[in-house]
């Protein structure tokens, strides 16, 4: 079959985007808080903090992660960790992070919030909070960066020892343009929850591979790919946070 021009472009893009991300080497960093900014020991918390777009070869690199938070009857519930397009909007909400109990947390319009990568085929591996607690996501954790055998400065998230995320283009009606973020290979963790059936086929759009679906969510010459990167954002301890 052969792909239209516009489509071939962008998968061209995208697999340029893919071999501009820098071949780390991950190693995964302690699970407990400690590895986070402005850790205390005496709580066993960490933060506050902001994650930052890093390594995708775009002008957003170094831009702050923001939140889209969606309603049912009016109240707000569920939602995506975000990366705005233009830096700053009256739509952009100014989130910051924090590390308690093992578990990486937002501070939202609806309270500090778990974070996690969602299981559901629906989301993509999206990092989210609350889209279904009846089957909780992947938990977050901190990753250092090595390249060629020399230490990189910062701590990057990810999970299962990727810290590699697809920045998947989203037009958001009145919240504006912003990315979605997509933990690259996830697909491949929850094969299972992708498969109708024991020895059935892969329902259509799916790959074998665990890749994200090509035919739902085509390669985009406005998507990108990178790493989160953890950047500390005040330096007194979490518990001056309101």
């Amino acid at each position: 079959m052969r792909l239209s021009t516009t489509r071939a472009i962008a998968c061209a893009t995208l697999l340029q985007t893919i071999a501009a991300v820098p071949d780390v080497s991950v190693t995964p960093l302690a699970t407990d808080c400690s590895a986070y900014p402005n850790y205390d020991a005496s709580t066993g918390e960490a933060g506050p903090f902001i994650v930052v777009a890093d390594s995708t070869g775009s002008t957003f690199d170094g831009n702050k992660v923001s939140a889209e938070v969606f309603t049912n009857d009016g109240v707000d519930r569920f939602g995506f960790i975000t990366l705005p397009k233009a830096g700053t909007s009256p739509f952009v909400q100014n989130i910051t992070l924090r590390c308690i109990s093992s578990t990486l947390q937002a501070k939202l319009s609806i309270g500090w919030t778990s974070l996690e990568i969602a299981r559901e085929e629906n989301w993509q591996a999206s990092l989210s909070f609350n889209l279904n607690p009846a089957l909780p996501g992947l938990p977050l954790y901190p990753y250092s960066h090595s390249l060629e055998g020399v230490m990189q400065e910062g701590v990057f998230l990810g999970a299962k020892n990727t810290t590699t995320w697809t920045f998947k283009f989203n037009w958001g009606g009145n919240a504006g343009e912003y990315y979605l973020l997509r933990l690259l290979g996830a697909a491949d963790w929850n094969r299972e929850n992708r498969l109708e059936a024991e020895g059935k086929r892969m329902r259509w759009g799916k790959r074998q591979n665990g890749t994200f679906p090509p035919l739902t969510f085509p390669p985009d010459d406005r998507d990108w790919m990178g790493f989160l990167k953890i950047k500390e954002r005040i330096s007194h301890p979490l518990n001056h946070i309101s």
